[in-house]
């Protein structure tokens, strides 16, 4: 009888438990005077060499900030050439050379180097992606990006199309509607109300379906990065939907229309209230008051968006089993913002790295991944060696062009 009661023991006995879901946070370790010396030098030397050393600069700040942001005892690291960030610098004055100088020609010409600048972003947003993907290491495995140009061209040519046409039909209205009407006007002597109706029709109006698109086609860039980037042999994923983006949006723009309309109304109010003449009042006091009413309200607009679009794409963010969480809140980032910009504007710029060591660490004390089972395994399956030749070769069309 006691023989069969263990045998029965041992066979419902559980022979292993899952690893609960757990939270691994970020922790950034920097410090203020330790990274004010790297800024200062960095700073110095990019005046002596006339920005020429700015590649340089950014190396060292990133790899400053990489080393010491650390995720369960291991910092990540920043493997990056200033010598490509160069190059992708060089490209970009290019193309602003371009735009420049077809300013000077005629509008049409501004219209068409915008248009093709245009049909160039989808590639620098995947060759720029892949750099800084490249370029970044944990636990001396290296991120990576898959490049799929066709996807990129494919998700980008309905808005990239719409813009090139907005902008060709904006150059077309400026070249001949516009000194057409304007002569007609100063032959008429009539007010120029008519011109400032043909700007709103050809100019201000066409561009309301490109601001509605605008979350669409930030939906559609997070979606390529996230969907294309991966780490080791494991892809990310990305559930976030489009329409919890554009309520981001939306919300705000709420916000900022409700806010307009108590100003209107608080400014006509004012108008009967103070005695001055009316020429000074929408001279002096309307700019200076909305000036003070407007600046609260921006860096409220400022914090609300970056930080509930930040929660938006790590908080959906996920690799094999795992997820990423992040919970950023719109009054702290605002306090961030507000101090931050004081101590740099009284200080002269010289408590700028005070400002950004201390942003960066509350990012990460807010920002954590949520582990399913043992990290540890997940690491032990990653290949740490990936300097193939095909990887080589990929590094020499990427570029840091900040896209």
């Amino acid at each position: 009888m006691d023989t069969h009661t263990n045998d029965e023991q041992h066979t419902i006995a559980p022979t292993t438990n899952p690893t609960p879901e757990h939270s691994i946070p970020f922790e950034f370790t920097g410090d203020a005077n330790e990274f004010f010396s790297i800024w200062i030098i960095n700073v110095l030397l990019t005046i002596l060499t006339l920005g020429i050393y700015s590649p340089w600069a950014k190396v060292r700040t990133l790899q400053y900030f990489y080393g010491n942001t650390q995720l369960d005892g291991a910092s990540f690291r920043y493997l990056a050439s200033p010598l490509q960030i160069l190059k992708g610098r060089v490209i970009a004055l290019v193309f602003f050379a371009a735009y420049y100088f077809s300013g000077l020609i005629s509008p049409l010409a501004t219209g068409i180097t915008i248009g093709v600048i245009a049909l160039l972003i989808p590639a620098m947003v995947v060759m720029s992606m892949s750099f800084q993907l490249r370029n970044t290491a944990y636990r001396n495995i290296k991120f990576n990006f898959r490049k799929n140009f066709k996807r990129a061209y494919t998700i980008f040519a309905y808005p990239l199309l719409l813009t090139i046409l907005y902008f060709l039909f904006v150059a077309y209205f400026q070249d001949n509607f516009l000194p057409t009407a304007a002569a007609a006007e100063n032959e008429t002597e009539t007010p120029p109300s008519s011109i400032f109706s043909s700007l709103f029709s050809f100019v201000i109006l066409p561009l309301l379906p490109i601001v509605c698109l605008f979350p669409l086609w930030q939906y559609m860039i997070i979606k390529l990065k996230s969907s294309h980037a991966c780490f080791g042999l494991a892809d990310f994923s990305f559930s976030g939907t489009v329409g919890s983006l554009y309520s981001i949006y939306i919300k705000a723009f709420l916000v900022i229309s409700v806010f307009g309309l108590l100003a209107v109304f608080a400014f006509n109010e004012l108008r009967d209230i103070v005695t001055v003449e009316s020429w000074l009042f929408n001279l002096l006091i309307i700019p200076l008051l909305g000036f003070i009413l407007a600046l609260p309200l921006y860096l409220w607009l400022l914090s609300y968006i970056q930080t509930k679009k930040t929660n938006f794409i790590f908080g959906n963010l996920g690799i094999a089993e795992h997820r990423v969480q992040s919970d950023l809140k719109v009054g702290a980032m605002l306090y961030l913002y507000v101090t931050n910009t004081l101590a740099i504007a009284i200080s002269l710029g010289l408590l700028m790295p005070w400002a950004k060591i201390r942003t960066a660490r509350y990012r990460a004390q807010m920002t954590s991944v949520i582990v399913t089972g043992d990290l540890d395994n997940f690491f032990g399956v990653q290949p740490e060696g990936q300097s193939a030749f095909g990887e080589e070769m990929g590094e020499v069309f990427d570029m840091g062009l900040g896209v």
